[in-house]
């Protein structure tokens, strides 16, 4: 009898859309969100909801003790390689937690040339880190993002990195132009005069079907 490998990706979700996989690890636990602020833990929508459901616990937990194991790389790989993922969205819960991390996700996009990676980070806050991260970003099928929020900007943006700002209620505006803007849940339903805000985060743009599959704009060219 062959044995049942668990997989470590999950495919789609309501924003994502159907043809991106995503993996995650648990938010503001295990100190996987070592760069956090007061505003993305206040707002953090994975420390809710269907986040607490028992059985999104248990993958979660699974993903990060995946992490830890020194075949870790390999096995991601070939899972990516195994299902066709061709678009991966790194983290939609958690973040990069670790120098060792970072390499890790370094080594699985140098290892799937045939996907397109992206993840957003306030992990460079964390100048360790913050080394990879830039090494990350100069790889050719990754996009990395810097979030910032009211509490933390960053005072320098390299080479091929892009910032996004997430948008926590009305008055609440980057002090620096950004790449994208991400809107809290109650803000969603508001006609704001903002310019660069994510499509699936507008009225407009859920009524007409956007999602990451088919913008694509935080993806690498």
């Amino acid at each position: 009898m062959s044995r049942v490998v668990r997989g470590m990706v999950t495919q789609s979700n309501d924003k994502l859309g159907g043809s991106v996989f995503h993996f995650d690890l648990p938010a503001g636990r295990h100190g996987t969100c070592p760069g956090r602020t007061s505003t993305c833990d206040s707002q953090c929508y994975a420390q809710r909801g269907r986040f607490l459901f028992p059985q999104v616990q248990d993958r979660l937990a699974y993903c990060y003790a995946a992490t830890k194991r020194k075949d870790f790389v390999p096995r991601l790989v070939s899972e990516l390689y195994r299902k066709g993922v061709l678009a991966m969205r790194w983290m939609v819960s958690g973040d990069v937690y670790s120098p060792g991390f970072a390499k890790k996700v370094m080594a699985v996009a140098e290892g799937t040339p045939f996907c397109r990676h992206w993840l957003y980070s306030r992990s460079w806050r964390i100048p360790a880190i913050e080394a990879v991260l830039r090494d990350l970003a100069l790889v050719d099928n990754v996009s990395v993002w810097y979030s910032a929020d009211r509490d933390a900007f960053p005072t320098e943006v390299p080479p091929r990195v892009r910032v996004a700002y997430m948008m926590s209620d009305a008055d609440d505006h980057p002090v620096q132009p950004v790449d994208l803007v991400f809107l809290v849940h109650r803000l969603r339903k508001m006609a704001l005069p903002m310019a660069n805000v994510c499509l699936q985060e507008t009225p407009e743009g859920r009524e007409s079907g956007v999602t990451c599959s088919t913008c694509q704009v935080c993806l690498p060219d």
